[in-house]
């Protein structure tokens, strides 16, 4: 029996300080790869909790710059709200070189009378389902009403969905979740803390990465189909909430380097770039995955009134246009985002002496 009992303890022993090895490895593992992708050992800045949208940046709305206002003349303002996940944001880079700020810049300096404010509410992973509640809590909360509302989408969902298989899928769901079903869900939510640790494991974290980045999405299963059906009816409801406050709705589908239909027309530009995008061999199904949700979205949205497709907008940059993971943009790619996005809105805001719906302060 002493035997035993030793046996069993030393096995108990070397099996925990396995499982630290492994959690060990994989926060290496992990903080190493946001390094080199992002400059950062964590992936984004510091997240604080906001009982409407789950979590919101620790600084607040980023600042927009080149915005104007005609506090006397309200008949000649304009106002934009901007929403979407970190490539909206800009966070990494100069404020006044994220989209609404060259989107401000550009309509201020061409179209007069009219004065344009654009509010940046990008927030760092946010996906369609978070940006929905978000613009919830704006349109409850927030002083400027907008005459437009854009969201800039189609990189969290595609990526949150191909790890999760998860119609709800978006950043945190699976840790808010277990915190939240843990209890009653199996004898270990006993031990919340235990359990809550498990879904916010570095090692499980690092084996959802591994199987994303290995095994291809079934662009017939069920889930996807649920999926597209909710990522739809999102914007559909974004689209006749903005108008019950006076404004009109644009939904733009973003580009990125893995969904490109043909490389970049400039030959110097296409090797630059596959010089630069990590893991563009080694993990091949990336592409394929987020093509399969490109290719169901394209499909569910077109004919939408408020839907525009930028998937190829970047085809004819002189200049590399992504950074390292293939999604965030330099500032070539946001001057080129910015450029097939103004046409869009001019159309939707033409400069009048009209008053326009919505805008006021």
């Amino acid at each position: 029996m002493k035997r035993f009992l030793s046996l069993t303890g030393r096995t108990v022993k070397w099996l925990l300080i396995a499982v630290l090895a492994v959690e060990v490895l994989s926060f290496a593992v992990i903080t190493t790869s946001n390094w080199i992708i992002y400059g950062n050992l964590r992936e984004g800045p510091k997240a604080v909790y906001d009982p409407y949208t789950l979590f919101l940046m620790e600084n607040g709305v980023w600042p927009t710059a080149n915005c104007e206002v005609v506090p006397n003349h309200p008949e000649l303002s304009r106002t934009i709200w901007f929403f979407g996940g970190s490539t909206m944001r800009a966070s990494s880079a100069p404020y006044e070189r994220s989209i609404p700020s060259l989107v401000a810049k550009a309509l201020n300096e061409r179209d007069k009378p009219c004065v344009f404010n654009c509010m940046n509410f990008g927030v760092n992973s946010f996906n369609s389902l978070l940006e929905i509640k978000y613009l919830q809590k704006q349109f409850l909360e927030y002083i400027i009403r907008p005459n437009l509302v854009v969201f800039y989408d189609g990189a969290n969902d595609a990526n949150y969905f191909a790890v999760q298989k998860d119609p709800y899928a978006h950043e945190g769901k699976e840790r808010a979740q277990g915190v939240i079903e843990s209890y009653y869900k199996s004898g270990v939510g006993l031990l919340k803390p235990l359990n809550a640790a498990y879904f916010a494991s570095f090692t499980r974290e690092l084996v959802q990465k591994f199987l994303y980045t290995a095994t291809p999405l079934d662009p017939n299963s069920p889930e996807l189909a649920k999926f597209i059906e909710q990522v739809v009816a999102r914007y559909d409801f974004a689209e006749r909430l903005s108008a019950c406050y006076g404004a009109k709705f644009l939904l733009f589908l973003q580009p990125l380097y893995w969904v490109e239909t043909a490389p970049p027309a400039d030959t110097t530009v296409a090797a630059k770039e596959q010089e630069l995008i990590l893991g563009r061999k080694t993990f091949p199904h990336v592409r394929g995955n987020f093509n399969t949700v490109y290719a169901a979205l394209e499909k569910a949205l077109a004919g939408k009134p408020y839907f525009v497709n930028l998937r190829d907008a970047l085809n004819g940059r002189a200049a590399p246009a992504y950074t390292a993971d293939g999604v965030h943009n330099t500032d070539t790619g946001r001057e080129g985002i910015v450029a097939a996005m103004l046409p869009h809105i001019r159309d939707r805001l033409p400069c009048n002496l009209a008053p326009e719906p919505g805008g006021h302060q």
